[in-house]
């Protein structure tokens, strides 16, 4: 345990922690069961106190041995996009697609691409 760290368990299609938090940081927020994303993030992003940071980072692209090599990401605009924040309220601080070595199961590696998206909450109106 660490002093000030919390952890909770939810189903984001139901509940959201409650409060007002410096970071949510969303890693990888894919599944393969209906979920309303963008309405999750946007609940996210508005549980930020002002000055919070939103950092979502999302699979990009997918590596040869991916179960599903048909899937659609979306870019760190698109997110940005579907958050439909005011931009004036809403800083963008970064977006963009790193790239990195991935390891496979049978330890071969591939090339993949992540989305970065980092917002930050405007002053309280």
């Amino acid at each position: 345990r660490l002093d000030g760290v919390t952890a909770e368990r939810h189903d984001l299609a139901r509940s959201f922690p409650d409060g007002e938090f410096d970071l949510i940081s969303a890693q990888y927020l894919h599944t393969p069961f209906r979920l309303a994303r963008s309405e999750v993030l946007r609940t996210a992003a508005h549980a930020l106190r002002p000055g919070g940071l939103l950092l979502v980072v999302d699979h990009g692209s997918v590596a040869p041995w991916s179960w599903n090599q048909d899937a659609h990401f979306p870019t760190p605009d698109e997110v940005a996009a579907e958050l439909d924040l005011d931009p004036d309220r809403w800083p963008l601080l970064r977006a963009d697609m790193p790239r990195r070595e991935a390891v496979g199961p049978g330890g071969e590696t591939a090339v993949v691409t992540d989305n970065v998206l980092v917002l930050r909450r405007g002053a309280a109106s």
